[in-house]
């Protein structure tokens, strides 16, 4: 039974990525992912809403990242995480939207004048 639904942008690659790891991890079938628009409105690229089922509130950042790992058993060890002030801003950063390309699906910050053995 669905506890959970995520919205997610439908041309995202990084939220597309994301919502493949949801699906892989999610054992007891508790977090929906879809593309649809959420009653909130239009999702920028890169932005996730999550809707709690139960109460239908709908939470954004940390607090829906925070709803996500509490669903699924192997995110469980990210909620202590979540009370740091510096991962909490890190994902609401991560989770509100793109700006300047930062959604790209890539080198995740690598240096792109770092030689690696693959080059």
């Amino acid at each position: 039974m669905k506890r959970i639904v995520i919205y997610r942008h439908p041309e995202c690659k990084k939220c597309a990525r994301m919502a493949r790891l949801h699906h892989l991890f999610d054992w007891f079938n508790r977090v929906a992912v879809v593309t649809t628009t959420p009653r909130t409105g239009p999702l920028q690229m890169g932005e996730i809403i999550v809707e709690d089922l139960a109460t239908g509130r709908f939470l954004a950042g940390a607090e829906g990242l925070n709803l996500i790992c509490r669903q699924i058993p192997l995110y469980w060890l990210v909620l202590p995480l979540l009370w740091f002030p510096a991962v909490r801003a890190r994902a609401d950063r991560e989770t509100c939207g793109c700006t300047n390309g930062s959604c790209q699906i890539g080198n995740f910050g690598r240096n792109p004048h770092l030689v690696t053995r693959s080059q």
